[in-house]
């Protein structure tokens, strides 16, 4: 579920609506493509057992 602010324009949120109908057609006729998503990232998708099972927590106090 996403929830626009009401600070988001009217074309920005017709903007986003026209990429959420893109995306979802191409989920419809291609979603083998999706295997491979996110794209063009600094950062590929998350290895997330990998993270729970070698833990590095550091913060500053």
């Amino acid at each position: 579920m996403i929830e626009p602010t009401e600070t988001e324009s009217k074309e920005t949120i017709d903007e986003f609506i026209d990429a959420m109908i893109k995306i979802a057609k191409m989920a419809e006729s291609t979603p083998e493509k999706f295997k491979n998503f996110p794209q063009k990232t600094l950062v590929g998708r998350l290895d997330e057992t990998a993270a729970v099972k070698n833990l590095n927590v550091n913060y500053i106090s």
